[in-house]
């Protein structure tokens, strides 16, 4: 994103699925238009989980994967989908975007900019551009770096919660030394928390002591307000507005602002 634009770009990424990445993004979309806030979600997961919770199969006619398919020059703000909530955008996916998600060689050619290149005309029209990516590090990961200012990755407060971060940290620095340097780590942020399970108290100080600073004071916790909104595709700030989970959401966004403003 341009260095002058105010729109703050985040990549959610883990290699490990289930641990909240859509979560996230999920939770930003609901706090965002619950206070007034313009935001463009960016679906890059060929099972599209984050598009389903907002359009129903049959309404996705184009997706995010033509911005990858290097025989086409699409328009990106034909492909925007405006939601029925007002200031939310989605840019969807579909599994027609999991032949072009190439693992190997993705830096031969510079598919691995599509979309910092496509955004860069629209981005400042947002507040926020949200990029939520497969478990993977892949074309779409890297192209979500590329284009974003921050990265957060979500993960569980488990035994294994932490594993294989070391390989995010090291995709984040590779980019930041080739492709963007200024990309930054925002922090980790622990989701599908189980509060009354004494085994995930311990993992949690565990994670706060090992990360510090960079672990998110928010943590997610597994509620089912979560469920039905999605379910209902509806936002919390609809769907429950005094909700604990209503809450929560609205304390992640702010400290999102807060690292971001740190950062800066």
């Amino acid at each position: 994103m341009d260095s002058a634009n105010t729109t703050t770009a985040i990549t959610s990424l883990n290699r490990k699925g289930g641990v909240g990445k859509t979560h996230f993004c999920w939770l930003m979309a609901s706090a965002c238009h619950a206070a007034g806030l313009r935001i463009l979600i960016v679906d890059l997961d060929p099972q599209a989980n984050l598009t389903g919770s907002f359009l129903a199969e049959d309404d996705v006619t184009r997706s995010v994967e033509q911005l990858f398919d290097p025989s086409t020059e699409p328009d990106v703000e034909s492909l925007i989908v405006s939601t029925e909530f007002e200031g939310v955008d989605l840019l969807p996916s579909s599994s027609r975007l999991e032949p072009l998600n190439i693992s190997d060689n993705w830096h031969d050619s510079d598919l691995h900019l599509s979309l910092a290149e496509a955004l860069h005309q629209v981005s400042n029209r947002y507040d926020y551009i949200l990029f939520d990516c497969p478990p993977s590090l892949s074309l779409v990961s890297y192209a979500a770096l590329c284009a974003s200012q921050h990265v957060v990755i979500p993960l569980e407060a488990a035994r294994w919660g932490a594993l294989g971060t070391q390989h995010i940290a090291a995709a984040i620095e590779l980019v930041q030394q080739h492709y963007n340097p200024r990309l930054r780590l925002m922090g980790y942020l622990v989701s599908r928390y189980k509060t009354r399970r004494s085994y995930q108290q311990t993992y949690l100080a565990e994670l706060r002591k090992h990360f510090g600073d960079l672990a998110f004071e928010t943590v997610i916790p597994d509620l089912a307000e979560y469920e039905k909104a999605v379910t209902d595709r509806n936002l919390l700030s609809n769907h429950s507005p005094s909700s604990r989970a209503n809450k929560i959401a609205n304390e992640l966004l702010a400290e999102v602002q807060a690292r971001a403003q740190k950062l800066a």
